[in-house]
């Protein structure tokens, strides 16, 4: 969905009009910048689809004039957003019987290496996945854009994503974005 029509009635229609492509052109911008840091192409790739759009909208809708915690929520709105249709996904996968055994495979396969994140995985059963994330390109990227205060966005929408889920229980009590020592992620199975 292009942001004019999910910010419709929200913002100003003159803010609305070039919203998109000033979008486009802070995103372009910001991936000239991340010529000048150290970014491997994994997580340039990963950083371009996932973590600049949010950054690119933040700053889109301050340089229109917007203070920066009201811009942050805009932000947060379209996220949650998103965030919502991720959830409705994976509760549809988690209706497939035995899924959280696919569940652990996949968050195993994403976390695996050093690029994206440096985590620890705690526990591995077919009952219980939980890990210590000690590093995250995210919060890493939001630092080297001087925004790090909208990295929480990111980890707020894991409460959307993962949460209320009829067979999966999610559970965090810090994270790195949220000035954490580490990001703890526990998901548990729970029995249908």
């Amino acid at each position: 969905m292009k942001y004019k029509k999910f910010y419709f009635g929200k913002l100003s229609s003159k803010i609305l009009e070039n919203l998109d492509e000033e979008h486009k052109s802070k995103m372009n911008f910001l991936i000239k910048e991340l010529e000048h840091g150290s970014w491997t192409e994994r997580q340039i790739k990963r950083q371009k689809s996932s973590i600049l759009p949010n950054i690119a909208l933040y700053k889109v809708l301050m340089d229109n004039d917007i203070p920066s915690v009201e811009a942050k929520e805009l932000v947060k709105e379209y996220s949650f957003y998103k965030a919502g249709k991720a959830h409705d996904l994976l509760a549809t996968f988690f209706r497939i019987p035995s899924f959280f055994r696919v569940f652990r495979f996949f968050m195993r396969k994403g976390m695996a290496g050093d690029e994206i994140w440096k985590s620890q995985i705690l526990f591995d059963d077919s009952k219980r996945f939980s890990m210590d994330v000690h590093k995250c390109l995210w919060a890493d990227t939001c630092s080297y854009f001087d925004c790090a205060e909208i990295c929480e966005i990111f980890c707020l929408c894991d409460y959307i994503v993962f949460g209320n889920i009829d067979k999966l229980q999610f559970e965090r009590s810090q994270t790195l974005g949220m000035n954490g020592e580490k990001c703890d992620f526990s998901f548990r199975s729970k029995p249908s």
